[in-house]
C-alpha cells in the first residue's frame, strides 16, 4: 500500500486525536514507528504525528521495547503480557534528556488518568523548536543588535513568548530576504506570505494585516492580536491669532452678532413707538385735529433718544431716562435682563481673548486635508499602502493616494524618520498606523493627529495553510484575549501622551447662541408682552371714550 497517502488520509480524518494500537513483532513495530516519525519531516510540518498521536504497543513476554534514537514520538505506552493472556507490566515513554526512556507506570492517583500513561502530554510541545519569521514594526517588533547577536522585542514578541511558555516550545527568528510583509506579485505573494506558503517557516509573529487575498496563500491565527487603524499626523505651521484689530468682536460668533444687531435695531423703534403713544393718562397738548401728525413727530423725536439709550445700555447696563409708558417699561426690563446675561459672558470671554489664542486648524477631516495646501505622504511598505493604492479613484482613499502620488519621491521612503523630519519642517501630512502616530505624538508636543481613520486593519499572527499548530495556537490566543492579558501587554509597549512637559495651550472659544439664548428669549417675550400691554391700554382707552 502507499504508506504516504494512507498517513495523509489518516491525518485529515482523525487529527488532532490519532490513536494507534499495534500488536506485531518488534521489527515491524520499529519499522512502522520510523515511517510515521519521518512522515512529519516529509510534509514539512503540515502533519504532527509526533505530538498528537498516542501509541499502545502490545508485546509478548520477553520481547524488547527499545526505540531507535531517531524516533521522537512523544506518547507511547508498551504493554507486556504473557502468552497465556495475563498482564505482566506496563511501561510508558517519559521524556529525559538527552533521550526518552521507558519507565513503569505506577498506581495512578491523578484526576487526569491520561497523564499517568502519557506523561509527556504534560510538557506540551516538549521544547520543540519552531522557525518564526518577523519584520520590525515600531510597537509590535523592535530589532536590536548587541555584540553580533540580533534580539527582538515588542508587543508581538511578548505574545509569542507567552504562547511558547504555555505550549512549551522554543523558536529561532528569521526575516524574509525581500523585507516585505507580503504583497501580490504575478499571481502570488512575496515576503512573509511567500515564506508561509512555501512552508519555509512554521509561524509569522508580527502585525500581519488580515487580507482576503492573503488568505488564499496562508492562514491567520484568530482572534487577532490587535485592531489598528491608519490616521494622519501633521504639524500646524500657521501662526495662531493672538492679536486682532477686531478683538472686541472676537468673543462672538457671527450668528450672535447678527441676532444682537437685529435686537438692537428693533428695540429702539418699539420703544420710540411706545413712548409716543398717549391715551390721555398724562397731560398732552390741546387739539385733536392733527393727532396723527403729532404722533409721527413724537416717534421721530423719541427714536433718536431711544437709539442712543439702547446703544449706551450695551456698555453701561442702564438708561439715563426711564420709560414713561408701561409697555416701554416692560420692554426695557426684558432688554436689561438680556444685557445682564451678555455682559457677564462677554466680559469673561474678552478676558480670555487677551490671554488665549484662537484654535485655528488647517483642516478638520480628510476632505479638508485634500483641499488644503498640505502635501501628503506614506511609507512604501505594507498592505495598508496597497489597499489605499487600489481604492477607487473617486473614493476618499483613492483621492488621498492621488495626492500622495503627485508628491515628490520622498513619499516612497520607508524610513518613518524621513517623513517625520518633513512633517516638522513643512506643510506635510503623514498617513501612518495609529500605533506609530501615537508614539510620535508622545515624543513631540507640536505634532497633532487628524482623528479620522483612513483605513481599519486587523493584525494577527500567520501560519502555513493546514498547519497542525492552528488549533493549539488559537486556543491559547483566545484565552489571552478573553483574560485581558493582551491588553496588559499592549499597555506595556505603548506610550500615552504626557502633556505635563508640553506647554498648555489656552484656547479661546467664541460665545454661541446656546450660551446666551435665554437672554434673547427674554427680550422676545418682553417685546410680545409690551405689545400686548399696548393693545390692552388701547382697548381700555377706547371703551372709556
Amino acid at each position: 500500500m502507499d504508506a504516504n497517502n494512507s498517513l495523509q488520509e489518516i491525518n485529515e480524518a482523525l487529527f488532532p486525536d490519532i490513536h494507534v494500537v499495534a500488536s506485531m513483532s518488534h521489527r515491524h513495530v520499529t519499522k512502522l514507528m520510523k515511517m510515521v516519525d519521518s512522515f512529519d519531516i516529509k510534509t514539512r510540518g503540515m502533519t504532527d504525528f509526533r505530538h498528537h498521536s498516542k501509541w499502545l504497543l502490545l508485546h509478548e513476554e520477553g520481547s524488547t521495547v527499545d526505540l531507535p534514537e531517531f524516533v521522537y514520538l512523544e506518547n507511547v505506552v508498551a504493554v507486556l503480557h504473557h502468552y497465556k493472556g495475563w498482564l505482566q507490566s506496563v511501561l510508558t515513554l517519559k521524556r529525559h534528556l538527552p533521550r526518552n526512556e521507558w519507565v513503569p507506570v505506577a498506581a495512578c492517583s491523578q484526576r487526569n488518568i491520561n497523564l499517568c500513561y502519557f506523561p509527556n502530554a504534560a510538557y506540551g510541545y516538549n521544547n520543540r523548536r519552531l522557525a518564526v519569521t518577523t519584520l520590525e514594526s515600531s510597537v509590535y517588533v523592535w530589532k536590536s543588535t548587541n555584540n553580533g547577536t540580533t534580539q527582538y522585542k515588542g508587543y508581538a514578541i511578548d505574545i509569542l513568548d507567552t504562547i511558547a511558555a504555555v505550549l512549551n516550545f522554543s523558536y529561532s527568528m528569521t526575516e524574509p530576504q525581500d523585507q516585505s510583509w507580503g504583497l501580490p506579485v504575478n499571481g502570488t505573494y512575496d515576503g512573509i506570505v511567500r515564506q508561509l506558503n512555501r512552508t519555509e517557516v512554521d509561524l509569522a509573529a508580527c502585525d500581519l494585516s488580515i487580507d482576503e487575498g492573503r488568505s488564499a496563500f496562508m492562514e491567520y491565527i484568530y482572534p487577532p492580536i490587535r485592531t489598528d487603524y491608519i490616521d494622519v499626523v501633521y504639524k500646524r505651521h500657521d501662526k495662531q491669532r493672538t492679536i486682532s484689530l477686531f478683538l472686541l468682536a472676537l468673543p462672538f460668533r457671527p450668528m450672535v452678532c447678527l441676532i444682537l444687531f437685529l435686537m438692537a435695531g428693533l428695540c429702539p423703534l418699539l420703544l420710540a413707538v411706545f413712548e409716543s403713544v398717549d391715551f390721555g393718562w398724562n397731560e398732552t397738548a390741546a387739539g385733536s385735529g392733527d393727532v396723527g401728525v403729532t404722533s409721527v413727530k413724537k416717534v421721530k423725536q423719541n427714536l433718536l433718544s431711544a437709539c442712543w439709550e439702547v446703544t449706551g445700555s450695551l456698555f453701561k447696563q442702564g438708561f439715563s431716562k426711564y420709560p414713561r409708558t408701561l409697555p416701554g417699561k416692560v420692554l426695557v426690563t426684558s432688554w436689561w435682563m438680556l444685557l445682564i446675561v451678555m455682559t457677564t459672558v462677554y466680559s469673561a470671554n474678552l478676558v480670555a481673548a487677551l490671554s488665549a489664542q484662537t484654535d485655528v486648524k488647517p483642516f478638520s477631516d480628510l476632505e479638508g486635508l485634500l483641499d488644503s495646501d498640505y502635501s501628503v505622504g506614506t511609507r512604501v511598505r505594507g498592505m495598508s499602502r496597497h489597499v489605499i493604492k487600489s481604492s477607487l479613484p473617486s473614493s476618499v482613499s483613492g483621492r488621498i493616494w492621488a495626492k500622495i502620488a503627485s508628491n515628490d519621491p520622498v513619499f516612497l521612503d520607508s524610513n518613518v524618520e524621513v517623513h517625520l523630519k518633513r512633517v516638522r519642517s513643512e506643510k506635510y501630512a503623514l498617513v501612518e498606523h495609529a500605533s506609530i502616530t501615537n508614539r510620535l505624538m508622545a515624543e513631540d508636543c507640536q505634532l497633532e493627529i487628524l482623528g479620522e481613520s483612513v483605513l481599519w486593519l486587523h493584525v494577527a499572527f500567520g501560519l502555513p495553510q493546514r498547519s497542525p499548530l492552528k488549533a493549539d495556537f488559537e486556543k491559547v490566543m483566545s484565552h489571552l484575549t478573553a483574560s485581558g492579558i493582551l491588553d496588559v501587554i499592549w499597555a506595556k509597549w505603548t506610550v500615552k501622551r504626557n502633556l505635563t512637559h508640553c506647554p498648555q495651550k489656552r484656547i479661546l472659544k467664541s460665545i454661541t447662541v446656546n450660551q446666551i439664548g435665554g437672554g434673547f428669549i427674554v427680550v422676545c417675550a418682553g417685546t410680545v408682552l409690551s405689545i400686548n400691554v399696548l393693545c390692552l391700554e388701547k382697548l381700555i382707552h377706547s371703551r372709556q371714550n
